[in-house]
């Protein structure tokens, strides 16, 4: 019952809980009045009956006392008139019946004797007769007791004319039952009908999610206060909604771009390598269910960084792109094909007949590539080196096949460039070659295996050291030395070039500082690659190597490739700019070997150029590399340039530079890259010969 009241709605517990009270309290009134108008009625009677009592003794008094029995009779015979009597007896003073009484029709038979003190006066609720025993008293003073009188009263009209009151009283708690229900119904549906109305509008919000439903507002009780705060969180509710739906539109749209961010590449429109590892699963799990064979290839572009870092990144970007269009175009729709990062691109070849196919496939990706392409103005000419693999013949997990690709990638580069090759089982050695010497590379500034060497520079009049050339050389802790064209075009690949190049910056930096102080004017020139340059805050990180350090710029020197130069893009020339503004010189390395124009020559404020050692290892005897020497001495003098030989080895190169003009010259003969302590023994030793020197002359004098 309880658990069934719980679950009724709070209108139908109010109203039966005023049901219940207004129940309740009307059958209390009700019985309460019943009892009391019971218990007045008998009252009266009782009274009645004592009156009558005292009365009838006050008659038969004398009559007692004469034992006139007639005359007792006729006092009881008088009781005629009184309706409500049905009998009455009178007994004298030993207890035997004197005289009596009976109402017309009643057959009571009164009691022959009657003993006053085993009387017992008992009241029964509901009985229709009420009885009555008084004492006769003499009139002496002693008040004798000379008789009893017992009167016996009808109540049955009393009774009839009780339950007609009790009927109209029930029938009056009933009218009033029902106002005073409907009364409380109506202050019910007043308390209810808010708090349903709130309800309804909640049920909208949480269950429709409909955040315009509102509350009504009937009332100003706290019902009604609820109702209007209620609202007034809607209305929050509902700004914060609309705000979450358009932060949920903006959330969608990045996301799908960050999606699209995350699995296309945005130079090439190509998948990317996320998405490229994606689809290598999918193909592994088709060849798994299906035994459908794939063929995958890696494809590295050949010259590349030759015509990225001569037109700039942006023809790079474009380069990228075309090259996508054309890949896409030599490739059947069911192939896929997507770009790993710099110019690698990965491509999967499904629903191929035999390797004549993919090798059909391979050559006019190699034939499209070869065509020229023309970048803002510019024609450049690549190619690309392509490595295959097929699953499963040479492996069935995706890992396996990618270093399959790279090693038979890196073989067909190694073979020439602009071909391909399909995967060997021994070429996986070179890989995992490469892949350890790029690891050992990484931990060798870690170990400081990474030394800086200085090879001196010295004026070719005089034979004095005049500055040095700080390289890099790697000797690993059991004292291998690992040999310059075996790390640095690796380290170029990797980037690592960027923190070989702060380390040599900083200590040849160090080094020079401490020959400047001791010996005077020594410089110290350093090889900058291409790499370097595209890192912004260059400039910055070589003057504040220089401050310190404690070197002036004008004791440091950058040299360059013809390339840098060439790219001629705004932020390489903006380092040169801050370098060149602070003192610092600028030599540009490799010279002639390069590009043919020489209007950079011009166009920037190089202090040096350094002839290459390809034509200085053909002197004195080549005609065609002394005319090119002669021409470069020649118009470096003209552009007020100076001019440094390298790879001088023999005495003869030397003085046919030095018949020639040359400045300054590098090489064997002057001395190998020495360690620092070496290169500093080297110039204590040429200071004192120097000295010597310069005492025997002043001597002679």
């Amino acid at each position: 019952m309880e658990i069934r009241f719980r679950k009724l709605p709070i209108g139908k517990k109010l109203r039966v809980i005023n049901l219940l009270i207004v129940s309740l309290v009307t059958l209390l009134t009700i019985s309460s009045m019943s009892f009391f108008m019971y218990g007045s009625l008998r009252h009266d009677y009782q009274k009645n009956a004592a009156t009558l009592s005292a009365m009838l003794a006050q008659s038969v008094n004398s009559a007692l006392l004469s034992n006139d029995a007639k005359a007792a009779q006729g006092a009881l015979d008088g009781l005629r008139t009184v309706r409500d009597v049905l009998h009455a007896e009178i007994y004298d003073q030993s207890g035997h019946l004197f005289a009596r009484y009976a109402r017309e029709n009643n057959t009571f038979n009164a009691l022959p004797s009657f003993d006053p003190s085993q009387y017992e006066k008992t009241a029964h609720f509901g009985s229709l007769a009420l009885d009555n025993v008084s004492p006769v008293l003499s009139v002496s003073p002693d008040k004798k007791q000379i008789g009893t009188i017992t009167i016996s009263m009808d109540l049955v009209d009393a009774h009839t004319h009780l339950v007609n009151q009790i009927g109209v009283l029930l029938l009056v708690g009933l009218l009033s039952f029902i106002l005073i229900a409907a009364l409380l119904t109506k202050l019910q549906k007043n308390i209810t009908l808010p708090l349903l109305s709130l309800t309804k509008a909640m049920h909208k919000v949480s269950k429709d999610g409909d955040f315009s439903a509102r509350a009504t507002l009937v009332s100003q009780d706290e019902i009604g206060e609820l109702a209007s705060v209620f609202n007034q969180m809607l209305d929050e509710l509902s700004k914060r909604e609309n705000s979450l739906h358009q932060e949920l539109k903006e959330r969608r749209l990045i996301e799908e771009r960050l999606s699209e961010i995350a699995h296309f590449d945005s130079v090439s429109n190509l998948p990317n390598r996320n998405s490229f590892n994606s689809q290598i699963d999918r193909a592994l799990i088709n060849y798994k269910y299906d035994l459908e064979k794939f063929a995958l290839m890696f494809l590295d572009l050949d010259n590349f960084k030759y015509v990225n870092d001569t037109f700039g990144h942006h023809a790079g970007d474009l380069l990228i792109a075309r090259v996508a269009e054309r890949l896409r175009g030599s490739l059947r729709q069911e192939d896929y094909i997507a770009r790993l990062g710099g110019d690698e691109f990965a491509i999967i070849m499904y629903d191929f007949t035999g390797i004549s196919q993919i090798s059909a496939v391979t050559g006019k990706i190699l034939a499209a590539l070869q065509q020229p392409f023309f970048l803002e103005g510019h024609e450049a000419f690549i190619g690309a080196s392509i490595g295959i693999t097929i699953c499963p013949d040479n492996g069935e997990d995706r890992e396996t096949l990618q270093r399959q690709a790279d090693s038979a990638m890196y073989h067909a580069k190694s073979l020439g460039k602009n071909t391909f090759q399909f995967y060997q089982a021994d070429l996986s050695l070179a890989h995992k070659n490469r892949i350890n010497i790029e690891t050992q590379l990484r931990r060798s500034l870690e170990h400081d295996e990474i030394v800086v060497y200085y090879q001196p520079i010295v004026e070719i009049p005089t034979e004095k050291i005049v500055g040095f050339e700080a390289l890099a050389r790697w000797i690993k802790q059991d004292g291998t030395i690992v040999q310059p064209d075996d790390f640095i075009p690796l380290a170029e690949e990797t980037g690592l070039i960027i923190d070989i190049g702060s380390h040599l910056i900083t200590s040849s930096a160090v080094q020079t500082a401490a020959w400047v102080n001791r010996f005077g004017q020594i410089f110290t020139s350093v090889n900058f690659s291409s790499r370097q340059f595209r890192q912004d805050d260059l400039a910055n990180d070589v003057l504040k190597a220089l401050k310190n350090a404690g070197l002036q710029p004008c004791y440091f020197e950058m040299e360059i490739t013809e390339s840098i130069l060439m790219n001629n893009s705004s932020d390489s020339m903006n380092i040169l700019g801050l370098l060149i503004d602070q003192g610092m010189g600028v030599a540009i390395d490799d010279f002639g070997t390069g590009y043919s124009s020489l209007s950079y020559l011009t166009s920037f404020p190089i202090s040096k150029i350094k002839i290459d050692r390809s034509f200085i290892a053909k002197l004195p005897n080549d005609r065609n590399a002394l005319a090119v020497v002669t021409a470069i001495i020649g118009l470096a003098k003209s552009l007020n340039l100076k001019v440094v030989a390298e790879g001088i080895e023999t005495v003869e190169q030397f003085a046919c530079l030095a018949k020639l003009g040359c400045q300054y010259g590098q090489g064997h003969l002057f001395g190998n890259p020495l360690p620092a302590v070496e290169a500093t023994k080297l110039l204590e030793m040429r200071s004192s010969q120097s000295a010597l020197s310069k005492q025997h002359y002043l001597g002679s004098l």
